[in-house]
């Protein structure tokens, strides 16, 4: 299956949807150019039991020819995205989707997990860019190790008062004039 990365073509379109205080952007990164395959990134929050908000990312695989959606929850599953280079554009765009995601829905905090156990380097440098997108998003993100080598992360927004207006004390350290 030939996977053509629009996204590394020189353009992508992040669409944000709302229900609530759950959301999902989807960013539409290619298609496979011998079937009638087209595939998006979701990036959502969802609900879960207890009220927290939980981060999902994942690759769609929509069947053109039959209306069936296979989901990919795993990087393992997505060795049809080959190309290097498609792989960094295809997370630049999920980050901006993110970016979008958190812009419009704010949820006071989230939390996500890794699915997989004992990540390789490459895996959890992805995740070290999503968590770097939701800190300049305004969270405040924590880590902890679960079982089996899989990671979880809250995240909290920055209350607007702890953001600094240049109205507090200088610090001791900043040596600008």
């Amino acid at each position: 299956m030939p996977f053509v990365c629009t996204v590394a073509q020189g353009g992508f379109r992040v669409q944000v949807f709302q229900a609530g205080t759950s959301g999902v952007a989807i960013v539409s990164i290619g298609y496979d150019d011998t079937e009638p395959l087209n595939y998006s990134a979701a990036v959502g929050l969802d609900i879960l039991p207890g009220g927290v908000s939980e981060l999902y990312l994942h690759i769609v695989e929509a069947d053109g020819a039959t209306g069936h959606e296979n989901i990919f929850l795993s990087g393992k599953d997505t060795g049809f995205i080959a190309n290097p280079k498609d792989r960094e554009v295809i997370l630049a765009s999920i980050l901006t989707g993110l970016k979008g995601l958190l812009t419009m829905v704010g949820p006071e905090e989230f939390v996500w997990f890794t699915r997989d156990e004992q990540l390789p380097r490459k895996a959890l440098l992805k995740f070290q860019a999503i968590r770097q997108a939701i800190e300049r998003s305004g969270y405040v993100v924590t880590s902890s190790r679960l079982s089996l080598g899989r990671k979880a992360w809250k995240a909290r927004r920055v209350p607007s008062a702890a953001i600094d207006n240049g109205e507090g004390e200088p610090n001791p350290i900043d040596l600008r004039e």
